[in-house]
Order: C-alpha cells, then structure tokens, then sequence
C-alpha cells in the first residue's frame, strides 16, 4: 500500500475553515490484477468463469480517526459503481478534518429507500437494480459465464437483495490504514480494490457447479452478501 505523506499544508487567512478533498475509487480486480470484462479466470476452486457484469450500491461514505468519526460532504449517499464504465467507479468528499486512520461506507441500500417509492438518480429502477417495492432493490450484482455452470448458456447471474430481518444483505465495510495526514491544496485519492474471486470463497465455499443462479433474498443471497462485503481492501493513498 502507497501512502501519501503530504507537505507541511499552508494555513491561509487566519479564521478560514480548511477543506481537504478526498476522492475514493473502486478498483475492481481479481487477485490484484485489474479485471478485464470477457477475460477469463479461475477461482479458487479451479473454476473457470468470464465476467459480463459487475455492479454494486456504495453508500454513505466516511473516515474516521480512531474512533472519531469526521464530518463529510458531497457525495454521501449513493454511488451506483459499474465495473463497465469507469465514470461510475469514484467518488468525491470533503472534509474539515485533516486526519484519519480508515474508511467506511455501505454497500447497499437503506431500509427506507427500498420502500419509499419511484427514486431518481442512480436509484432510479431503470437503471436495472429494482426488483419490486416488497423485495426492494439489488445490492450488487454479478454475471458471467463459466463451463462449470449449468445454467443454459453457461451463464450465471447472482443478484443479491434482501434489506430486512434474517435476509438484511446490506453490509457496512470499514478499511484500516496507517494515519494519513490530508493536504487542504491537493485532492487525496484512496484506491480500494474490490477482488471478484472473493464473491466465491470470501466467508462460505460458494462454488459456481453448485449456485449459478440468484434471483431473490434469502440464504443464499445473505451468504454472497457475506463473501464480497470481504472482497474491498485499501490499494493506494495518494495525493493528486
């Protein structure tokens, strides 16, 4: 991991607030490798697969020193990350504290916005995450093909839903890193990676011969929820 250890920063006109920049992207990769859409892989079972598709809610970012949580702004609510257009993949906040130690955002959507009715933005259901307003929107989604699937076509699809009780699929991440000191004249940029293979292996053995198929909440769905909310960790810390 790079950190970015910034200049003594200028303090400006006295009684001014600073406002540090913090742009956090979403590398989707595959055993660090960046992931090539069509390409294939191997999981950790030998399987092999091509991903198709790649998308997932990010929400509610923040950073936090020690147990400190720092007031953001800008885009806080939610990002709809599409590993198929790279325009969707970052996100910006600010900040008037200079100094954490992690990050943490969700992945998915609140209980509130799955039954409040038609959304707009990325959370509009033409943007193809909403299933109905009684099973809510999907969090994330992953298709591809694999000769290990059974599915016609090879293909397989899991899309992972689910907002309440047993079946909740929304998961709360938080990345640890050494103390990063922010600079008020530059954006500091995190890359997180997000490992595809560990939709499979992350916390349950999920073998794409045994669940090529994911269509609504449920068990199944809540334990790919638990393998990929373990796939994100911090790459690079770096000013721009």
């Amino acid at each position: 991991m790079l950190l970015f250890a910034c200049q003594k920063e200028l303090t400006g006109n006295a009684g001014t607030t600073q406002q540090y920049t913090v742009k956090i992207t979403f590398q989707p990769v595959i055993n660090s490798q960046a992931l090539v859409l069509g390409e294939t892989y191997h999981n950790s079972f030998g399987e092999d697969y091509s991903i198709t598709a790649l998308r997932f809610y990010a929400a509610h970012p923040s950073l936090k020193n020690n147990n400190t949580i720092l007031a953001v702004t800008g885009e806080t609510k939610y990002r709809l990350i599409d590993a198929s257009l790279n325009n969707t993949l970052s996100f910006t906040v600010t900040t008037t504290d200079s100094i954490f130690n992690s990050l943490s955002f969700q992945i998915g959507v609140d209980s509130i916005d799955n039954v409040s009715g038609a959304q707009s933005g990325d959370l509009d259901p033409g943007k193809g995450m909403f299933w109905t307003w009684n099973s809510g929107y999907v969090m994330a989604k992953l298709e591809g093909t694999s000769s290990f699937s059974g599915m016609p076509g090879h293909e397989f699809t899991y899309h992972v839903g689910g907002f309440s009780g047993a079946n909740n699929s929304i998961r709360s991440i938080t990345l640890a890193t050494q103390q990063v000191k922010l600079n008020s004249n530059r954006t500091t940029g995190i890359i997180v990676y997000a490992d595809i293979n560990r939709w499979f292996s992350g916390v349950h053995s999920l073998k794409i011969s045994d669940n090529a198929f994911v269509h609504s909440p449920g068990e199944l769905a809540r334990q790919y929820a638990d393998n990929y909310a373990v796939m994100f960790s911090i790459a690079e810390i770096a000013g721009e």
